[in-house]
């Protein structure tokens, strides 16, 4: 599904991501852990064509990306930290000038609205502006603009950010259902229990290196501490001396 060689990208003299290889496969929910700089939003911007690199290859649904970006893009979709509607707008409004820009029509409109509002809860919510809606309730507005294209891989970005434990572990379900759909999820968190929770696969990265990758519950097994949790694993590989540059 994504495959990853070799990538590299500076900002200036800052290298923001060293060689850094990653298989992630079809159906599953990845977890991006990292420390703040580490590199995970520079390859989640990388793999959206919102940021180049110099050296490596991506290959996207066995298409390379840097010639088939507008061929992968209608098959993916990223919904941002920062939430991305119209607050003057209802609901529906928001829904439907979202899938016009998309310019998604006919029979496909129809489906596609029907799964964002149902996966999301909206229902009820559908002629109230947004502008009314509770932080929660204007996340998961946000994921279903992000469905409207009825996505096959989704990047998500801190998604769970300043919203109430409630309307978090909704949209953490919610995200967690996408794998009935076989779809793909890529997700970015800080949250070392949301991982825990919903994420099949996880890569650790630090300092532009993936430091830790592959099965999570096997991750943790194979740790020296049978028993440790994710977060004691993380701050035991993100501290170690060996993985900081010259």
């Amino acid at each position: 599904m994504i495959r990853i060689e070799n990538l590299s990208k500076h900002y200036n003299t800052i290298l923001a991501l060293d060689q850094l290889s990653m298989n992630i496969e079809k159906g599953v929910i990845f977890g991006l852990l990292g420390p703040n700089g580490a590199g995970k939003t520079t390859l989640i911007s990388i793999l959206n064509g919102l940021s180049s690199f110099e050296k490596g290859t991506i290959e996207i649904f066995g298409l390379p990306l840097h010639n088939n970006l507008k061929q992968i893009r209608k098959r993916c979709t990223f919904i941002p930290q920062s939430l991305a509607l119209y607050e003057n707008l209802s609901v529906i409004e928001n829904l439907r000038f979202f899938a016009g820009i998309q310019l998604i029509v006919g029979s496909d409109l129809k489906n596609n609205l029907d799964y964002a509002i149902s996966v999301n809860h909206l229902e009820n919510l559908l002629d109230q502006k947004a502008a009314t809606l509770s932080g929660g309730q204007k996340r998961r507005l946000n994921i279903a603009i992000g469905l409207l294209n009825n996505p096959e891989i989704l990047y998500f970005d801190e998604p769970t950010i300043g919203i109430d434990p409630e309307s978090r572990n909704d949209i953490l379900d919610t995200i967690r259902s996408f794998k009935e759909d076989n779809k793909t999820v890529i997700y970015r968190s800080h949250y070392m229990d949301e991982i825990e929770k919903i994420c099949d696969e996880a890569a650790i990265i630090n300092r532009g290196k993936i430091v830790l990758q592959g099965n999570l519950q096997t991750m943790l097994k194979e740790s020296k501490d049978p028993s440790m949790s994710l977060e004691s694993l993380f701050i035991q590989l993100t501290s170690r001396r060996d993985d900081i540059h010259a």
